[in-house]
């Protein structure tokens, strides 16, 4: 890679972060969504270009939605979060029945390695939804089957194509889908 001038996502921001580490911070302040999906290389350049202050970062996240990142230090990388983190209890985008299924399979608290512990407990939803189908199949072809036949039910009941998405859990997958 280097020998064509290529870099990494996370070498573009350890580059960036050094580079603002030496120079003035451009923001007072920065506002992170979906804080559980930042990269070490992200959180790095994140710091490195807020004020400094104890307060110049926001993060909004749910650890129990990390399910892309492997957990790691961000005491370490230089955000210390403990003793200045709250947990919100209203779920406003997950329906009671999903957010249900979910919590069976992260247990009553969720933690970093930083020591910081969610509590799970007397988190809620505000709206319904139907219950989620949960199907163990023996294998790949039957799982392609059985979602291609899921999909061609939600056209004929009318949903429209383009509103339907397909997700798999990385690149590689993506052929199944």
């Amino acid at each position: 890679m280097q020998a064509k001038g290529l870099v990494t996502h996370a070498g573009m921001f350890n580059r960036l972060a050094d580079q603002f580490a030496h120079s003035t911070r451009p923001f007072n302040f920065i506002v992170v969504d979906e804080a559980q999906d930042v990269s070490i290389a992200q959180l790095g350049f994140l710091a490195s270009i807020s004020c400094g202050e104890a307060n110049g970062l926001f993060f909004a996240g749910d650890l129990g939605q990390r399910i892309f990142q492997q957990p790691f230090s961000w005491k370490a990388v230089g955000v210390d979060i403990r003793g200045r983190s709250t947990t919100l209890k209203i779920n406003y985008r997950t329906s009671h029945q999903i957010r249900m299924q979910a919590d069976r399979l992260l247990g009553p608290a969720v933690s970093d390695v930083d020591g910081n512990v969610e509590e799970r407990k007397g988190t809620g939803s505000i709206f319904n939804g139907p219950a989620p189908t949960i199907k163990v199949l023996g294998t790949v072809e039957d799982e392609i089957k059985e979602v291609g036949e899921w999909l061609k039910e939600q056209v004929k009941a009318g949903t429209v194509p383009h509103e339907i998405k397909v997700f798999v859990r990385s690149a590689a997958q993506i052929g199944r889908a």
